[in-house]
């Protein structure tokens, strides 16, 4: 009694909606045979050279053959594993049980992609301590857009394997695009990008347990133009620090905070939960939240002056704001000092940058130490090593540079 599996081609089968051509498993046992579809995406007519049929497998080193032959392996492993395992009762199966044990037609059901989207954000990304708030949030977002997606276009119940490539393509053409009938906006291509990047990994996810056999959104480009956002002038810089608010005292601490962030480069996550302890001999290492990512440096004498000036029970180095209220504030602060551009938290950050630079400070390394930058891929991280006395010297050229700022 031979008991054998064949994969190959079905060409009787071809679809006629979009002409492709499944791929399809052939048992025979007993001599009976029973066939069955896999769940593989169809082939061009163009990819059918790709298939050896004395193989049974692709002959093509393309990624998706590639993955194509690795589901067909694991199938055949799982075709001998099932042979040796039920030798003593071979002869009572039928060769539809073997297929139906094959393409796991008696394993669980198949999610339904809105319910493996949401729950993948509750299970990975929600408990996720090494992920920013912030991040969390834009990965809820982009759940959400997913799911307002498939439900426009009644794909409610659209499972994770019915999930194509054209799907993909479609989701990005309504990101960008304005649908009057329930007043959605366009989004411009960069955050269209974005949503699609956070998007990719749920896919990857599943992927990886092998519930599809390759990432949709692997092929698919959002072209976008970076946005260009205003900077703050040195001139700008000067009208908030010499600010007279005599009138508004309670502004005060939300432009200390600003200054805080303009003279560090910290952002606000970071800095509003700086520690004293954090700090010493004027020294400050602390991994950033967003990225881990460790930054280093000499608290410059003006950073210091902004610590000392509170005295907060907690510990902390800053007065606790919320980032709401801080960038609410600091529109109102730009608004009394005659800047028309949007002041918000990331400005500060933005600043940092460039008073570096226009402070002297050229070395690759320090200025990555100071932002808090990585480094891994930078040949200078396995060679070269910032010491105390070159942040030091960085700390002088950035206290002197903003002493002269505001003289």
């Amino acid at each position: 009694m031979a008991t054998t599996l064949k994969f190959y081609i079905n060409k009787n089968k071809k679809s006629k909606r979009d002409n492709r051509y499944p791929i399809y498993l052939r048992v025979v046992h007993n001599r009976r045979k029973s066939e069955g579809k896999l769940s593989l995406t169809p082939l061009h007519e163009s990819e059918l050279p790709s298939w050896d049929e004395n193989f049974q497998r692709f002959n093509a080193k393309e990624k998706q053959f590639l993955s194509y032959n690795s589901v067909l392996n694991r199938i055949q492993d799982e075709f001998h594993e099932y042979i040796r395992s039920n030798s003593t009762v071979l002869s009572q199966k039928t060769p539809h049980e073997i297929t139906d044990h094959l393409l796991d037609r008696n394993k669980a059901v198949v999610p339904n992609l809105m319910d493996f989207a949401i729950q993948y954000y509750k299970n990975v990304i929600f408990p996720d301590v090494d992920k920013a708030p912030g991040t969390k949030k834009n990965y809820k977002k982009s759940i959400a857009h997913l799911c307002r997606f498939l439900k426009y276009n009644k794909l409610e119940n659209l499972k994770v394997t019915q999930f194509k490539y054209i799907h993909a393509v479609n989701f990005v053409d309504y990101l960008k695009a304005p649908i009057e009938e329930f007043d959605k906006q366009a989004l411009n291509g960069q955050t269209a990008n974005s949503i699609v990047r956070n998007i990719k990994p749920i896919f990857k996810r599943l992927v990886f347990e092998e519930q599809i056999t390759r990432n949709p959104f692997d092929e698919v480009k959002v072209p976008f133009t970076r946005a260009v956002k205003p900077r703050l002038t040195n001139s700008d810089f000067r009208a908030i620090a010499l600010l007279d608010l005599t009138e508004r005292p309670n502004l005060e601490v939300y432009r200390d905070i600003f200054l805080f962030l303009c003279y560090t480069g910290l952002s606000f996550c970071d800095a509003i939960d700086l520690k004293k302890h954090q700090i010493r001999q004027g020294r400050m290492d602390i991994p950033r939240k967003k990225s881990k990512v460790l930054t280093s440096q000499f608290l410059i004498g003006q950073a210091i002056a902004i610590i000392e000036k509170y005295d907060i029970p907690e510990h902390r180095c800053l007065p606790k704001r919320s980032l709401d209220k801080q960038n609410l504030n600091l529109k109102l602060i730009a608004l009394m000092a005659g800047l028309e551009i949007p002041l918000s938290t990331y400005t500060a950050r933005r600043f940092f940058r460039q008073s570096i630079s226009a402070s002297g400070i050229r070395e690759n390394m320090v200025i990555k130490s100071l932002m808090g930058h990585t480094c891994r891929n930078d040949m200078d991280s396995h060679y070269f090593y910032v010491s105390d006395e070159i942040l030091s010297n960085a700390k002088e050229k950035l206290e002197h540079y903003f002493e002269k700022l505001l003289s």
